[in-house]
């Protein structure tokens, strides 16, 4: 294991956004990138939804350079919004894929994961800093970690919490959030190893640090996170290949969940409300991967995997019409090309090509 100082050295200015392009990049192949014309998944994707035109099977995004990693449901208005890597905003996505800019906050420079919390009218983002953003500088890029939060209805700030000033002197990645019923919201840094809490009113805590939770040479640590409802934290290891199981009223006792089969390199997770995980396997492999459990997520069995058609797909989000993953070209971003494009795919029940 790398010492503190020593990551601390091996994390050169721009060893976040190298990794991730090598990472998604990698995705980029024959097998996995946008489908031809006239191949089946094409025509599927093509194909006018039974169900609702509310829920299509596949949202074709078009705003400028938006290249969004993260993405909630909003019931109230029945529709996502996603973040942006370049530009730092939240965003209201309709069916038909254009986009309306919700919150364009000045202290926002790459919005990464972002969930509703409907029941108070909020909406809660993380705030990081890649080094590919509009805003981003010198002083900023992998040593940003914050949490703004913003009135669901008008964008406007509620709250802006800097948690990097709770653990100086280390660099810093906001990725990933997941909010408890009474409204705190729970934040993976994927470089310093850490989770923080944040209360409704803003008030910022230290939940857990350990270097073990900490981005690698190999990549970012602890990464996407879900909240089990019977009081722990489900998280995603991107480097290590792992998940972990965090108890939220004593966070120290973390444990890595028993596998059956290899995850790659998980990023997004979404937890249903049946009690199925669903994790994103950010590598060559481009797929979206069931996990199941019978032990409290002590272990977990691997029920199916979808390789997916769109490439580089980082996250997905619950809705009336089922999850949808999110692909923002990201691949393409890191790679130094800007793109206006990005889809929402639902994820078929028989899975692509199955």
């Amino acid at each position: 294991m790398i010492h503190t100082s020593q990551r601390q050295r091996a994390w050169s200015r721009r060893t976040v956004g190298v990794l991730l392009a090598a990472t998604i990049a990698g995705v980029v192949s024959p097998a996995t990138a946008a489908p031809a014309t006239g191949s089946p998944a094409a025509a599927a994707a093509a194909a006018p939804d039974a169900r609702s035109s509310r829920h299509p099977d596949v949202i074709h995004g078009s705003a400028p350079s938006l290249h969004p990693e993260g993405v909630a449901y909003d019931a109230r208005r029945d529709a996502f919004l996603v973040g942006s890597v370049t530009h730092g905003t939240v965003s209201l996505v309709t069916p038909y894929g254009s986009a309306r800019t919700l919150v364009d906050d000045p202290k926002l420079v790459t919005t990464m994961g972002l969930t509703v919390d409907q029941r108070r009218g909020r909406v809660l983002v993380t705030n990081a800093d890649l080094g590919v953003a509009d805003r981003s500088t010198p002083d900023t890029e992998n040593r940003l970690a914050g949490l703004g939060i913003y009135d669901l209805n008008s964008g406007r700030r509620l709250h802006y919490v800097d948690l990097g000033r709770l653990l100086p002197g280390r660099q810093h990645f906001a990725n990933d959030i997941a909010v408890d019923r009474a409204g705190n919201a729970y934040v993976t840094d994927s470089l310093s190893g850490a989770i923080y809490k944040v209360t409704p009113h803003g008030h910022a805590s230290v939940l857990v640090q350990d270097d073990r939770l900490a981005g690698t040479t190999e990549g970012f640590g602890l990464n996407g996170v879900v909240l089990h409802p019977d009081g722990y934290l489900i998280g995603a290891m991107s480097a290590e290949g792992a998940l972990v199981r965090i108890p939220l009223d004593q966070p120290r006792k973390f444990r890595r969940v028993d596998l059956s089969a290899p995850i790659g390199s998980p990023d997004g997770l979404l937890l249903s409300r049946t009690g199925t995980l669903y994790a994103i396997d950010n590598t060559s492999k481009n797929r979206v991967i069931e996990l199941g459990s019978t032990d409290g997520w002590s272990s977990t069995r691997e029920v199916r995997s979808v390789p997916w058609p769109d490439p580089a797909p980082t996250t997905l989000a619950a809705s009336p019409g089922g999850p949808y993953v999110l692909t923002g070209r990201l691949d393409l971003l890191l790679s130094g090309t800007r793109s206006d494009e990005f889809q929402l795919r639902r994820l078929p029940e028989g899975g692509y090509g199955r």
